[in-house]
């Protein structure tokens, strides 16, 4: 009988410690409530130096610790009239009561909906932050978030220049793991690039968040960036992939990766090439400026190297693009197979090529805004057309005074020149074309759409007039021969090339020789241009 007495007593005293307990916590909850949003603003304000605003703060109780924050607003504090570095619609806590017991304090989840991140620009001259302002807060704030879930969330760099448009990133989901003051956290994130538009999925370190300057924030991150819609920028097109990996502060992020566009084409193409590139890079995440360290672009049998860098200057839309390419094994049927709209490249040979390409932030096309500025070689040359060979090889064999060879043999052909390209138009200040026995030298124009053409130049033959024929037209030549003759023998021809690539016409230039101004003008080739000087496929049909 006295041990049930004993088991009886005992029930009735857990029963009452626990009505107590029940009692203790149901008319201190309004207490712990307070204490909680205390901590919770005091945490935030410290972790990101800013001062918290709230809508709405509520706490649950009845199954852990539920935390529910609406209208949630940080702003940085000490920079007036900035916007809020942070803002989210709605927040969710949650923990349980062992969670909150541990040394350090575990919160098992935090859901975001609404986040917006805005990271202010590195004040000028200041160097990363790292390190202390985090140590301490870890220790005063023993805080560890096991998981941070936020979908569609926004962040947006501001930019140095206050002048300047934001360029938000739109962030589909994110997840943080691990969360803590003075160490990184591993996050999962994928996000829209809008140009070009395409999905981008990266993985790795993130932080510790530095407060002091959040643009000096370090991230360590592989990345894949799929089904890139390079037709998002006016004048190319194709479908661009990339993985890489990236590390570094948010404004000077080191990149390193490669690309495959299997079907890259400009709107003047002859069709699309197949085009890989590997580079690296240093990145401003706060503005989305790039300093191309090196490119190397592959197409086809053609490698171009290049450096520069894709910055934003002025208010427009778009980016400037200042680059030096250069090639010094490339191919010439690849390079017009990317730049000239034809069922065939013209001509096949060796080609060397340096170019400054400049492309200013305007909203037109990509080929109305590029400006380019080069020099080029073709040499081992020879045209894929049948008829155009034939008749550079009966011109070569006449230039040498050997007309009755007419179209024999392969005989092959040079091609250099200086060029600028502005408006879709290009501007040869000189183009060389060399075959045995003959030089052209010639200046003028070719627009890239329309393909007219608009050639003034002198031909050199080392055979006189009346020795690139046979029979009575070589005697009666003869006569002629003075008054076309070189300084040092020979023939010089002045010609000039019209129509378009597709229709080129070719004549004498009697009256530009005469004396008065044409549209261009040309220089002749000298002895030593022989073995450089060139051809392309409109001058040699």
């Amino acid at each position: 009988m006295s041990k049930r007495r004993w088991v009886f007593g005992g029930v009735v005293c857990v029963a009452a410690a626990v009505l107590v307990a029940s009692a203790a916590l149901y008319f201190s909850r309004g207490w712990i409530r307070g204490v909680i949003r205390q901590r919770t603003e005091a945490y935030l304000s410290a972790r990101f130096k800013s001062d918290v605003t709230f809508k709405s703060f509520s706490v649950s109780l009845r199954h852990g610790v539920g935390v529910t924050v609406t209208g949630l607003t940080l702003r940085y504090r000490g920079r007036n009239g900035s916007p809020p570095l942070i803002q989210i619609r709605r927040a969710n806590f949650e923990t349980s009561w062992t969670g909150m017991l541990r040394t350090k304090i575990h919160v098992s989840r935090v859901r975001l909906d609404g986040l917006q991140i805005r990271t202010p620009p590195r004040a000028p001259g200041a160097k990363p932050y790292f390190g202390a302002a985090d140590e301490n807060l870890a220790k005063k704030y023993p805080v560890v978030i096991d998981d941070i879930l936020a979908d569609n969330a926004v962040l947006t760099p501001l930019p140095k220049d206050p002048t300047k448009t934001p360029r938000p990133f739109f962030i589909h989901r994110v997840e943080l793991h691990h969360f803590e003051f003075d160490k990184p956290s591993r996050f999962e994130a994928t996000l829209t690039n809008p140009v070009p538009r395409g999905e981008i999925a990266c993985e790795g370190t993130f932080g510790p968040w530095i407060a002091d300057e959040p643009s000096a924030t370090p991230v360590n991150a592989t990345f894949t960036f799929d089904h890139a819609d390079l037709g998002t920028l006016k004048g190319i097109s194709g479908t661009l992939s990339s993985r890489g990996n990236f590390h570094g502060p948010l404004d000077e992020l080191q990149v390193t990766g490669e690309t495959d566009t299997p079907n890259f084409a400009l709107r003047t193409s002859s069709g699309p090439v197949a085009l890989h590139t590997d580079y690296s890079a240093v990145v401003d995440g706060t503005n989305g400026d790039v300093i191309l360290n090196n490119v190397t672009a592959t197409f086809a049998n053609t490698t171009l190297v290049v450096r520069g860098k894709v910055v934003d200057l002025t208010p427009l839309r778009g980016r400037t693009i200042e680059l030096d390419a250069a090639t010094q094994k490339g191919r010439i049927e690849d390079l017009l197979r990317l730049a000239v709209r034809t069922d065939k490249p013209a001509m096949k040979g060796n080609a060397r090529m340096k170019v400054k390409i400049d492309i200013p932030e305007k909203n037109e096309d990509l080929l109305e805004r590029m400006r380019l500025d080069g020099q080029f070689t073709v040499s081992d040359g020879l045209f894929t057309n049948a008829k155009i060979q034939g008749r550079v090889n009966t011109l070569s064999h006449k230039a040498q005074g050997e007309p009755r060879l007419g179209a024999e043999g392969r005989q092959t052909s040079g091609l250099r020149g200086a060029f600028r390209m502005a408006d879709g138009v290009v501007r040869f200040s000189r183009l060389e074309f060399g075959v045995q026995g003959a030089k052209l030298a010639t200046a003028g124009t070719y627009n890239m759409d329309t393909g007219q053409l608009d050639f003034r130049g002198k031909l050199r033959l080392e055979a006189s007039v009346s020795q690139t024929t046979t029979g009575i037209k070589s005697v009666l030549l003869k006569a002629v021969d003075p008054f076309f003759r070189g300084k040092n023998g020979g023939t010089v021809l002045p010609i000039k090339i019209t129509g378009t690539k597709d229709m080129p016409n070719y004549s004498l230039d009697l009256f530009n020789r005469s004396g008065k101004k044409s549209n261009s003008t040309a220089a002749t080739p000298t002895a030593e241009d022989s073995d450089s000087a060139g051809a392309n496929s409109e001058s040699a049909r």
